[in-house]
Order: C-alpha cells, then structure tokens, then sequence
C-alpha cells in the first residue's frame, strides 16, 4: 500500500465540487498537464458529490505510470471528516482531494498541489504524516527542490 495525499480545508470552508472541477481544468490547462475525470457520483437531488481527476505531465494514453488519481469530493461527504490529535483536535477539516499512492510521481504531486495552495491558499495539504504543507511551505520547497521533500517536517525546511 503507498503513500496518498489530501487537500483539506476547515469543515465548511471547502470549495464547492463543480466550481472546484471546473477551476483544476482551467488550472492543468494553463500549466499543460493533462486531465480527465470520471466516476461521478450524484446525490438524490442530482448534485454532484464526487467524482475523480486524473492529471499527468504527459498524455494520459502515453502512461500510466505517469498518472496521479484524485477523489474530489463535495461537502459534506462520508468519511472526509477528520481532525488531528498533533494539531488542534477540536478542528475538524474535510479531505476535499485526497490523491492515491504518488511513488515516483512527488514531482507531479508538488507540482499539482502548489499549484492547488496558489489557487486557493486557505486549504492544507496533508500526507500522511504529522504536519501540514501551507503555501508558503511549498514557496520554501519550490526554491531548493528535492524529490523526498513530500517526506520531510516543513519545519525542517
């Protein structure tokens, strides 16, 4: 089992799905990454809930181990809902993106997810580990880059 990633946000402060999807295409378009979404799910009032964002550098046919899958789900949603015990538990925040396993694509990850942090800078990202990357964090990495950086405390840095 590898390694996923998670864009969240404070509950209540996500961004809706559709102006979310519709903002990622224009965000891959303009930086020429490759796209396609799928599997969508719709609540009973037909309103999309979820759905997943496929993203590479390369065509997504040439591929697939060029690929990083995201879920992107709208609020509130099963099983988004977290807080941590290392940051303020009585915070919950809701997993907007969480990503599948991203081995050997951390490059297309912090490309994906700054760009994500620029467009909307309230939101964290989390990976698995007992902190978060903000912004600014990514502004630091971006400066002296290093694969391993999605493994390393942003204190750290």
């Amino acid at each position: 089992m590898g390694t996923s990633a998670a864009v969240v946000f404070r509950s209540g402060e996500s961004i809706e799905i559709n102006k979310l999807l519709l903002r990622l295409e224009e965000l891959c378009n303009k930086e020429g990454l490759f796209y396609s979404h799928d599997l969508k799910k719709i609540d009973e009032a037909s309103k999309l809930k979820y759905c997943e964002f496929c993203i590479s550098d390369i065509p997504l046919k040439d591929s697939f181990d060029r690929q990083l899958m995201f879920g992107l789900a709208d609020e509130p949603y099963p099983h988004k809902l977290v807080n941590f015990e290392w940051d303020s538990p009585e915070i919950d925040y809701f997993k907007t993106v969480v990503s599948g396993d991203f081995e050997d694509n951390e490059d297309l990850l912090f490309k994906f997810l700054f760009l994500f942090l620029n467009e909307f800078p309230d939101a964290k990202a989390w990976i698995e580990e007992d902190w978060f990357y903000n912004l600014d964090d990514m502004k630091k990495i971006k400066v002296s880059y290093n694969d391993n950086w999605c493994y390393m405390d942003p204190k750290s840095l």
